[in-house]
């Protein structure tokens, strides 16, 4: 057996896979996150972290670029792969992997990232009309230069004290780990403090799930939202739980069995001192706000998942309630200005961006 095979199986024994979530396909990004929990492979956090693309229902024309970029950043080996119902996900995974083993295959994709790089439109020079820019209206304080990863180059603008730094305009999503689907945040940042904020969400492709509004999709809905925020709050151990619950109730045929579970959860997270004064205050909304989320905090918005879980699990549960992105979007700015990246999106993690159910005949 040569070198290249060896090192080849070797990189199969624990791939890290980037999972992305298209909007309307929960159920199915859920499905992949336990069948590599069961394969003992792991989430990869991101593109370099990544052996694995995997994309999670069919993407719309805006999301498909993205992905293309996210694409080109996955260093070799890498593999490639689209899941649209559960039952696909053990096939594609295992057709993924045998991907990565196969020196030949890896060879032929290495040679065709080489030759896009050195081609001379590789750079999208082409899609520049030079006819186009106006250099007598252009503001060199303001100004959004594209770079070759699509980041734009430093500004210059005031912060909170009147002093003239360096800001970047930089999007947070929609290809982030614990993110809502198909959310993107652009975002004007002086180092790591979010001066302004702007939210859009991408469009929603085709074949999306159907809400179905029973017990057991409320328990898997909130229990992920629950899992999410908790691991992006550093309480790794409290979202392993809740990922658990989360599964059996995938796995379930009711949501009675989630009940037991879930209660002592509740109790052990109220319990939890060191969490409780760390999310107390981020992300207070305002009394007056026309969310059911006014005069809370995200303490209160992850207790209320949870009690939210609890109470459907006991057969006893209030459908979702979708309000408009205007008034989503309105909220996140106002929140995100004047906040580090890291309770950014502590915040926009604590609400149900996507109020629907999570649980489909795919999953099932």
């Amino acid at each position: 057996m040569g070198l290249k095979n060896i090192l080849g199986r070797l990189a199969t024994t624990r791939c890290h896979v980037l999972i992305v979530e298209t909007p309307g396909h929960a159920s199915v990004r859920m499905a992949v996150e336990q069948d590599l929990v069961e394969r003992g492979w792991v989430p990869a956090l991101s593109p370099a972290d990544a052996d694995i693309l995997c994309l999670c229902g069919e993407p719309a024309a805006d999301l498909a670029g993205v992905l293309d970029r996210i694409w080109d950043e996955l260093p070799s080996p890498r593999a490639r792969t689209t899941v649209v119902a559960a039952a696909d996900i053990d096939g594609a995974l295992t057709a993924c992997a045998r991907e990565l083993a196969d020196p030949e295959r890896q060879a032929s994709q290495a040679g065709a990232r080489n030759n896009d790089a050195g081609s001379p439109d590789s750079g999208d020079h082409g899609q520049m009309d030079d006819g186009d820019m106006d250099h007598g209206s252009m503001d060199h304080g303001g100004m959004d230069m594209p770079m070759p990863d699509g980041i734009a180059l430093a500004g210059q603008g005031s912060d909170r004290d009147g002093l003239d730094l360096d800001e970047l305009q930089v999007p947070l999503g929609p290809v982030l780990p614990a993110w809502p689907a198909g959310l993107v945040l652009r975002c004007t940042l002086q180092g790591d403090v979010v001066m302004s904020a702007q939210a859009e969400w991408l469009s929603t492709g085709p074949g999306a799930e159907a809400t179905v509004a029973d017990s057991r999709a409320v328990v898997v809905h909130q229990t992920d939202l629950a899992s999410r925020l908790l691991r992006l709050a550093g309480s790794t151990d409290a979202a392993g739980r809740m990922e658990r619950i989360r599964n059996q109730a995938l796995a379930s045929g009711s949501a009675a069995a989630s009940h037991g579970p879930l209660t002592a959860e509740l109790s052990r997270l109220k319990r939890s001192f060191l969490l409780r004064r760390s999310l107390r205050g981020v992300g207070r909304v305002g009394t007056d706000a026309p969310r059911p989320e006014a005069g809370t905090d995200v303490w209160d918005r992850l207790l209320g998942m949870v009690e939210a879980a609890v109470s459907a699990a006991a057969g006893v549960y209030q459908p979702p309630s979708r309000l408009s992105r205007q008034v989503d979007a309105a909220l996140l700015a106002d929140l995100a200005a004047g906040l580090e990246l890291g309770t950014v999106r502590l915040i926009v993690a604590s609400f149900d961006l996507s109020p629907v159910a999570a649980l489909t005949a795919a999953a099932r």
